[in-house]
């Protein structure tokens, strides 16, 4: 007969720590919508290079999307 196994695959790792976020929406005088999203933790230095912006309607309010 054969044996089993109970490995959970990735049990032996620590669990991932969910990075928080901030979002800031600036609208232009153009009425243009801006979405900035960066690190809520990050150093003057860091928010240089860390962040995604989307313009426009290439992002959505969470609850249109649940």
């Amino acid at each position: 007969m054969g044996s089993e196994s109970t490995h959970t695959p990735g049990a032996e790792r620590e669990p991932e720590v969910t990075p928080r976020l901030t979002a800031r929406i600036v609208v232009g005088d153009d009425g243009e919508s801006e979405c900035t999203i960066h690190p809520a933790d990050a150093t003057s230095e860091e928010l240089l290079t860390t962040w995604i912006t989307a313009v426009g309607d290439s992002f959505v309010e969470l609850a249109a999307m649940r």
